[in-house]
């Protein structure tokens, strides 16, 4: 598998809904989709789980250009 191949593949082909603000609401603030739920009730969990994603993509990317260019 190619280095540019790796950073492109789309193997998480599930729906993962819309992607959360750049700005997160606090907690008890009203959900950002106008749910008129608060937070946590609503979106928390599912922008955890969206960000936890996010985050470990970009850490396997960052781990296979170690292994090229030694940083």
């Amino acid at each position: 598998m190619g280095l540019l191949s790796r950073f492109f593949k789309n193997d998480d082909e599930e729906e993962q809904g819309s992607a959360p603000p750049e700005v997160l609401p606090l907690r008890n603030d009203p959900c950002w989709c106008n749910s008129g739920l608060k937070y946590k009730k609503c979106h928390l969990e599912q922008d955890r789980i969206f960000l936890e994603k996010r985050r470990r993509k970009v850490v396997e990317a960052r781990n296979a250009c170690t292994s090229y260019f030694g940083g």
